[in-house]
């Protein structure tokens, strides 16, 4: 038995698809950025994210370091309708040129969660154990991209470390019953910290 991530088909290699964000949850985010007319989702993989918030905003870039992700990524673009609302871009999310060729209102940052030492299924649990940094994504693309962040993080990440970056509001995502990941929104109207949960009904299970 496994659980249903996607309502369609997803092309993808399975590590890309088990970090991958739940649909539920990935139209949960972008329902919140709908009034921004612009956005890019750094560490894209294969889109889930990035589709979902092309439903909401008509101008989206994701960008990967690896091409056949974002072949996949495309495909899967057109399978939800969202292809000419997308744009991909192949390029190491710390390249501060690519960075500067960017014009956003708003930015998701989606590091792998996985350290260089441990299998896929341990995350890193601090901002300088992802890969890449988090810390360096997000210095960067405040410097060259937007302010206004959205960051998808492991759900025993060390929260304290996010301190450093300015108020935010965390969110608790869980979907039936049972706690995913953690979300933290570094937008303007957020003055002091606050942490709320989500409840989100998940798709079903596929039975093997």
């Amino acid at each position: 038995m496994q659980e249903k991530k996607f309502s369609k088909t997803m092309l993808g290699d399975n590590v890309a698809l088990y970090m991958s964000v739940q649909e539920v949850a990935a139209l949960h985010i972008a329902k919140r950025l709908a009034r921004y007319q612009s956005c890019v989702e750094l560490c894209t993989a294969v889109g889930a994210l990035a589709i979902q918030v092309a439903r909401f905003i008509p101008r989206v870039t994701g960008v990967d370091i690896d091409p056949r992700r974002l072949e996949c990524a495309k495909r899967n673009a057109e399978t939800y309708g969202v292809e000419d609302r997308i744009e991909f871009i192949a390029g190491d999310v710390l390249d501060e040129e690519l960075l500067n060729s960017i014009t956003a209102d708003i930015a998701i940052l989606d590091p792998d969660w996985s350290t260089e030492v441990v299998e896929k299924s341990a995350h890193a649990i601090d901002i300088d154990k992802m890969q890449p940094s988090l810390r360096q994504m997000v210095l960067l693309t405040r410097k060259r991209v937007t302010s206004n962040i959205v960051m998808r993080i492991p759900r025993y990440f060390d929260i304290e470390t996010l301190g450093e970056f300015g108020p935010h509001e965390l969110e608790s995502i869980f979907i039936d019953g049972r706690l995913r990941f953690k979300v933290a929104y570094f937008l303007p109207e957020i003055q002091s910290a606050r942490e709320t949960s989500i409840y989100l009904n998940g798709l079903g299970w596929i039975f093997h």
